[in-house]
């Protein structure tokens, strides 16, 4: 008896455990998940919103396209404080990856939905699953609470006995200058376009200028000195004006020379730049070269860098390998002639393996037009 209460007794805590807990999430019963309807079938899509405020809305809310219902509210929660909507929708919405999404209410005391429509440039990427309208593309229309309290505001204290003061006025002003103040609207809005896009200019020269003045500020003794030498070296100049204007026709003489002599000398000139540019484009071409060359002009055949190594007092250090070989002396000195190859075909007689002689001069391939050439270009 005792242990079957006792086990009674760890049920009904662990009940009464559970229900806590569970009351711990409980929100309300308009946060309860129902079943059916739009977003809730196999296959839905799910979205996030970013809302500026959510105002009456709730979970469980219609969430409409074009006047039509095609999903609900999941979940309203509040992330790096912004309100934060989990959207679930019905399988084959087709919505633009920039659509709108805004707040409304479905009549005029009835509830809240979440209204998403198409911006006037759609964007040809659709709106997929997991995807999140920002917060920039997001907004809510105007309550009826809202409108009310301005409405108010408008009656008790806005103004209403002035409105047909201000009518008069300008009416007065409108009348008879209707293409006038149009042409004036026109110009404005021109006017206020290109402002806007100098904006950045403008605010440069701004800062620029304030930057300006705290320079001319510091030197402030500078310019009052610069302000009482300037006049006696104006009236130097002026002094010396006839010298300034020799100069000047003198530098027009000259100038007047030199173009006739270089027009006269022009095809000459000519001719000689365009000889001059084979060579510099070939000497262009050897640069790389050309500096371990001028390494051999003055210490041939040793390199400039190793002549420490090779000339040791009154001694020369150097190691020389001669080829004596027929096949080197027939490739020297009897290639182009009538007996060439002739001490090569001695050598293999004798039994040399003509793959460990050096290649035959008759048969080399020539570089201009060798597989993969040629090696040698030709200058233009």
């Amino acid at each position: 008896m005792r242990l079957r209460s006792s086990c009674r007794r760890i049920t009904a805590l662990l009940a009464a455990g559970l229900m806590l807990s569970g009351c711990g999430q409980w929100r309300g019963i308009a946060n309860v998940p129902l079943p059916g309807g739009p977003g809730t079938q196999s296959g839905h899509s799910t979205i996030y919103i970013q809302m500026p405020e959510t105002l009456a809305l709730n979970a469980n809310s219609r969430v409409r396209v074009a006047d039509v219902f095609v999903g609900r509210v999941r979940k309203i929660e509040l992330k790096n404080w912004v309100p934060l909507l989990t959207v679930d929708l019905e399988p084959g919405v087709q919505l633009p990856s920039n659509a709108l999404a805004r707040i409304g209410q479905t009549s005029l005391l009835g509830s809240q939905h979440v209204e998403l429509d198409e911006p006037e440039d759609p964007s040809p990427e659709p709106l997929r699953n997991g995807d999140t309208i920002p917060l920039e593309r997001s907004s809510a229309f105007p309550t009826i609470e809202r409108t009310l309290a301005s409405i108010s505001g408008i009656l008790t204290g806005g103004g209403i006995p002035n409105i047909e003061v201000i009518q008069n006025e300008v009416n007065a002003i409108l009348t008879g200058r209707s293409g006038e103040i149009r042409e004036f609207l026109n110009r404005l809005d021109t006017f206020t376009f290109e402002l806007n896009q100098q904006r950045q200019d403008i605010t440069r020269a701004i800062d620029s200028t304030d930057r300006l003045l705290a320079i001319v500020a510091e030197r402030n003794e500078t310019l009052d000195r610069v302000l009482t030498e300037f006049p006696p070296l104006i009236q130097h100049f002026a002094e010396t004006r006839d010298l300034f204007a020799g100069a000047v026709t003198a530098l027009g003489r000259l100038s007047a020379t030199a173009d006739e002599t270089l027009s006269n000398t022009n095809a000459n000139l000519n001719t000689n730049l365009k000889n001059l540019q084979r060579p510099l484009r070939e000497l262009a071409k050897a640069s790389p070269y050309l500096v371990g060359a001028l390494k051999l002009l003055l210490t041939t055949p040793f390199p400039i860098d190793n002549v420490d190594k090779v000339i040791r007092g009154d001694y020369m250090n150097a190691s020389v390998t001669i080829d004596l070989t027929l096949s080197a002396i027939d490739n020297g000195f009897l290639s182009g002639t009538g007996i060439s190859g002739m001490l090569r075909a001695l050598e293999q007689a004798w039994g040399r393996d003509p793959a460990t002689m050096i290649p035959d001069v008759r048969f080399t391939p020539n570089p201009n037009n060798a597989p993969g050439g040629p090696l040698i270009e030709r200058s233009e």
